[in-house]
């Protein structure tokens, strides 16, 4: 069984993984908004304020519509690993408490 120290640093590297994961979602993000923005000027109010504008609307370009997609797809992604990885967290602090 491990020791109270083990679970601390298992957790603690698991936030560095989720902390990771936001770094590259950032990342990948920024390089699909600099697509965005030379095909949709309203991109400078912001990410997630065109994702409400384009659900809100009709008319939008298909290459526009493409990058919307690849950002939710995106958005989605990261947000799965990091909830896995906040299951492992979750598990470890329960697991920690019983010790």
């Amino acid at each position: 069984m491990p020791t109270k120290e083990e679970i601390d640093s298992e957790i603690m590297d698991l936030w560095d993984e989720i902390f990771d994961l936001e770094d590259k979602s950032k990342e990948e993000l920024d390089i699909k908004c600099a697509e965005w923005r030379k095909v949709e000027p309203r991109l400078d109010e912001g990410v997630d304020e065109l994702i409400i504008h384009i659900e809100a609307m009709t008319g939008i370009c298909d290459e526009s519509m493409l990058i919307y997609k690849e950002v939710k797809e995106i958005k989605i992604r990261y947000k799965q690993q990091k909830d896995e990885i906040q299951a492992k967290i979750d598990a470890l602090n329960k697991e920690k408490e019983k010790i």
